[in-house]
């Protein structure tokens, strides 16, 4: 029986080696679809054993803004708008547990800056300029489309808690904070019309975070 120690320790170190940590993770946040908006969040884990990731966020937006237009109190008065958007977000994550591998729960303090620009098409009733049928220039009273434009810069502050399950290959990210806005409007309607609150598109000031993030690590 001794002398099968000297083959059997081998094996039994070899089972006994953990799986190398995940250092690289792809999330979304489905919430973020309700409002026809896509967040994706790339985040690197520059080695094992590190505390520290970086987190970068591309953004899409694409569709109606029905659920935007009832969270800022419009109900559907924009029922045919729609928003074109793109934005981005740098994330820096410092995680609180001793490491910073994908494949614990692990719970993180996070801050960022970020940038995003909206384009919403819509239509109100408004005075136009048109030819008649005698070739006069007259101006009419009618339904017509206007367009706003806005380039809005922010920062991010927040505590998360991320777990996983299959064997670190499945992520769920639980977050919440706080936030700033800066938006620039241009619009060729009367007013500024997105800008209600801290849900709509134009808003500037600070808003609450709060949400969760679904993903894989590898």
């Amino acid at each position: 029986m001794l002398l099968l120690f000297p083959w059997l320790s081998p094996c039994q170190a070899q089972v006994a080696e953990p799986a190398p940590e995940k250092t690289i993770s792809i999330k979304f946040s489905p919430q973020h679809l309700l409002i026809n908006g896509l967040h994706l969040y790339i985040e690197r884990i520059p080695k094992q054993g590190s505390r520290h990731g970086l987190v970068l966020s591309p953004r899409f937006y694409s569709g109606k803004t029905n659920t935007v237009d009832i969270l800022a109190g419009r109900g559907w008065e924009d029922e045919h708008a729609k928003v074109f958007g793109y934005g981005a977000e740098v994330q820096h994550r410092i995680y609180i547990n001793n490491s910073a591998s994908l494949h614990h729960r692990k719970v993180y303090l996070a801050y960022g800056v970020n940038y995003h620009h909206y384009n919403v098409e819509f239509e109100r009733n408004g005075w136009l300029q048109e030819k008649d049928q005698e070739g006069l220039e007259v101006y009419k009273y009618r339904l017509r489309p206007f367009n706003e434009k806005i380039n809005q810069l922010g920062g991010v502050a927040m505590l998360g808690l991320q777990t996983s399950s299959l064997d670190g290959h499945l992520l769920f990210d639980f977050y919440s904070g706080a936030g700033i806005k800066n938006s620039s409007v241009d619009t060729n309607y009367l007013y500024t019309r997105y800008e209600r609150n801290a849900m709509d598109f134009g808003y500037s000031g600070l808003y609450f975070i709060g949400g969760f993030a679904l993903g894989v690590a590898f």
